[in-house]
């Protein structure tokens, strides 16, 4: 499955925090720092098993912040083949591989100003993780192929 398609499926769900009712003081505080994190402007990181929620409470997060109007950009790295992982998140230009018929942005660009929620990042290969932390810390990226950072 493509990123696009992904992105397209949950930008047309509106999830909130009051779509998590709870009893537990556990999920209760979980949810009351997460509504704090969205008024920030700082990353988050959701940790957690698969099939938890994780993509759900980051929905909320984004449309609880000052950047639901702008998109939500959702990766799984598990469903992308390692070596499209890089071209997933960052983009490419035209010709950077074999198929690269035309420059594309990648989730970063294409989600900039809004969320971008990446998952199961350590089934990437170690250099997209370490190109992930590195577009995070410097809030930039450099698309395949190129040597121009964006």
């Amino acid at each position: 499955m493509g990123a696009e398609s992904i992105q397209t499926k949950l930008i047309e769900r509106t999830v909130t925090f009051d779509d998590f009712p709870t009893e537990s003081p556990a999920f209760r505080k979980l949810l009351h720092r997460l509504r704090r994190a969205a008024e920030s402007e700082c990353p988050v990181f959701l940790a957690g098993e698969p099939g938890v929620g994780k993509t759900l409470l980051a929905l909320a997060v984004h449309n609880a912040s000052r950047r639901s109007s702008k998109p939500f950009g959702n990766l799984s790295l598990g469903e992308v083949r390692a070596e499209l992982a890089a071209s997933e998140l960052f983009g490419h230009v035209k010709g950077a591989f074999t198929g690269a018929d035309e420059d594309r942005q990648g989730l970063f660009r294409s989600a900039d100003g809004g969320t971008l929620f990446i998952d199961e990042v350590g089934a990437a290969p170690v250099e997209v993780q370490t190109a992930l932390l590195s577009a995070i810390e410097f809030h930039q990226v450099r698309p395949l192929g190129s040597d121009v950072h964006v």
